[in-house]
């Protein structure tokens, strides 16, 4: 793996290692959906079940693939070796996450998210503030909207791109 992805697959690491306890395991993507949907006010509605889902297929494919030794934990080394593998069906096994979460941050439906509704967003899963604007920044069109295609194009880019000029993408989670 190429020193970009890795860097990348920390960075993604320590966001889903919600409690900070080294490893991620199902009550990481638990804490982070409650928060998600806490921070967006879909708590009880049919967005926020489709994003729970979503979590929760994420963490088993998450689980499936990379829990080498069965114990219901994903350490650092094991998230590495898999992510790779995973994200090759990013469509299947990842894309649905991002997709949830696009529709729970689009708040009235037009198929457009703005600068506040994505960062709120990445706020909830540990972004830092000014890094989930600048994320957006460079994700959004030139009227300063983000359209579902575009996130998928930059979360696509996220997980299997090493071209270091494709930043916008490789910055989604932030910086840091």
């Amino acid at each position: 793996m190429g020193e970009l992805l890795d860097w990348k697959y920390e960075r993604l690491f320590s966001l889903l290692d919600a409690n900070s306890d080294g490893v991620i395991a199902q009550d990481d993507f638990t804490l982070m959906a409650g928060r998600v949907l806490e921070a967006t006010g879909e708590q009880r509605t049919a967005k926020g079940e489709a994003y729970k889902g979503a979590m929760m297929n994420y963490w088993l494919s998450l689980r499936q693939t990379a829990d080498a030794d069965g114990n219901g934990r994903v350490d650092k080394n094991e998230f590495r070796s898999a992510l790779r593998r995973v994200s090759v069906d990013f469509d299947t096994l990842i894309g649905p996450l991002y997709q949830a979460g696009f529709r729970l941050a689009d708040r009235d439906g037009d198929g457009l998210v703005a600068r506040q509704e994505f960062t709120t967003v990445l706020v909830a899963i540990g972004v830092p503030a000014t890094q989930a604007e600048s994320a957006f920044d460079g994700l959004a069109d030139q009227d300063g909207r983000l359209t579902e295609s575009r996130l998928m194009h930059a979360a696509g880019v996220f997980y299997r791109d090493e071209n270091p000029d494709n930043s916008a993408s490789h910055l989604l989670f932030g910086a840091s």
